[in-house]
């Protein structure tokens, strides 16, 4: 019982040890950050003891859980998501809203 228990609490400091510094889990960011669409919707971060912190907005919503899972795959321990989804979230060209045209729907009604 005594090994079983002294084996758990080794595999736990092991755990505990493979914890990435804040820097190693910034640059990470950064990194994935340069290469993501993320990018031109100005978020900002900030890395403390393994907990990863996003501000800002963005105006589609994926990119709110895109910047969640960029922050665990860095190797965050926690991740803190502050990032609002701004209203009429896609826009189109200029900035205007985007619109989808109208739909023709025909319905045809069998005769009896």
């Amino acid at each position: 019982m005594m090994i079983r228990w002294l084996a758990m609490f080794a595999i736990t400091l092991g755990l505990l040890a493979k914890t990435d510094s804040d820097a190693a889990i910034s640059s990470r960011i950064q990194a994935k950050l340069a290469r993501s669409k993320l990018k031109p919707d100005g978020l900002r971060y900030s890395v403390k003891q393994g907990v990863v912190e996003w501000d800002g907005a963005v105006s589609i919503g994926q990119h709110k859980g895109a910047a969640t899972r960029m922050a665990k795959a860095a190797g965050a321990a926690r991740v803190v998501n502050r990032i609002v989804v701004k209203r009429g979230a896609h826009r189109g060209a200029g900035g205007t809203p985007a619109k989808a045209p109208p739909r023709e729907v025909t319905v045809q009604v069998p005769k009896r």
